[in-house]
């Protein structure tokens, strides 16, 4: 269900869990921790701005390539509207490290496959 809200278009967790393909309980959690803002229609049903879909992608995306919550929240908060031109360069800053790790991983994960490779062909 679609509400048009103060901030644009507002919708409700089962829809933003369909859009954006994370679960209704991770989203919850990601509300928890701070990392996605819902507010409550007078029902009481979480109600997300349009935005939280890619918000709750690139958070799951995130979580997913093993990235500590800590570098996802600085993240974030980088694409708030209130963020600084210092904020915009410390994100950058942390970028560029998650993509060192990267590919520090995908690096290990070629050596481990050649190790797998070399021992299937024995």
């Amino acid at each position: 269900m679609k509400v048009k809200g103060p901030g644009g278009v507002l919708v409700i967790i089962g829809e933003l869990a369909a859009r954006s393909g994370v679960s209704p309980r991770l989203l919850r959690y990601y509300e928890e921790q701070g990392l996605l803002t819902a507010t409550r229609a007078p029902n009481g049903y979480r109600q997300y701005d349009e935005s939280a879909v890619e918000i709750a992608r690139t958070v799951r995306m995130m979580f997913q390539m093993g990235f500590p919550q800590e570098k996802v929240r600085s993240l974030l908060a980088c694409a708030s509207p209130s963020a600084s031109a210092a904020d915009h360069e410390a994100a950058r800053a942390r970028v560029a490290e998650m993509r060192d790790d990267v590919d520090r991983q995908m690096t290990e994960l070629a050596r481990t496959r050649e190790v797998l490779t070399e021992f299937l062909g024995r």
